[in-house]
């Protein structure tokens, strides 16, 4: 896991309706890797940092950059799992040129469809890694999920919706036992609960 940004912001901008006068509430951004005896699975992209800038993110690094701090080299990595199609997640898919992409189906329909007219629900996708995937998809190298799968023996994605149609999170069997990447499914204990 490796941390890209960082955006100090109050605990209101974090939720849908949340009090405009709560406490600062800053929220980090994150990359997976989960590496396995023989390959290596990134679980989102994160966001390009010409892009993160334009929208008043701290941008510390590249998450391509900050894989090769790790001895990842993303021209390798034959997988990649995008949570959702938010900016955060899918910026940089270009960056691994040789990967599939495992995506729930329902979540491009939603980010092509009808609803991004809207300011309040495309806010979160940028139009061009959108059209990214969609020419990924015409190379052949989006597969599409409709429910949980198994991505690799041990790996699995489970959908759950949330604030986008398809939000997905990833279960990976270590060890020490199941760990989940929650990615935007609960940012914080407060959306567990409350």
């Amino acid at each position: 896991m490796n941390r890209q940004a960082h955006h100090p912001r109050k605990a209101a901008d974090n939720y849908i309706g949340g009090d405009p006068h709560d406490i600062i509430q800053p929220l980090d951004y994150f990359v997976y890797a989960i590496k396995g005896p023989k390959e290596t699975i990134i679980v989102d992209t994160g966001f390009d940092p010409v892009v993160g800038k334009q929208r008043g993110r701290e941008v510390k690094r590249n998450p391509a950059d900050l894989l090769a701090d790790i001895g990842i080299d993303p021209a390798a990595v034959d997988d990649v799992i995008i949570t959702h199609l938010h900016y955060d997640h899918v910026g940089n898919f270009d960056k691994f040129p040789k990967a599939q992409f495992h995506l729930q189906e329902p979540e491009m329909h939603y980010a092509t469809g009808r609803y991004m007219k809207y300011k309040q629900l495309s806010k979160s996708f940028e139009p061009d890694d959108v059209c990214g995937v969609v020419r990924l998809n015409f190379d052949g190298r989006v597969v599409y999920h409709n429910g949980p799968a198994d991505i690799l023996p041990g790996i699995s994605i489970v959908p759950t919706g949330g604030h986008s149609v398809g939000l997905q999170f990833v279960k990976v069997n270590t060890a020490r036992g199941v760990v989940v990447l929650a990615s935007d499914v609960t940012h914080y204990y407060e959306n567990m609960e409350s």
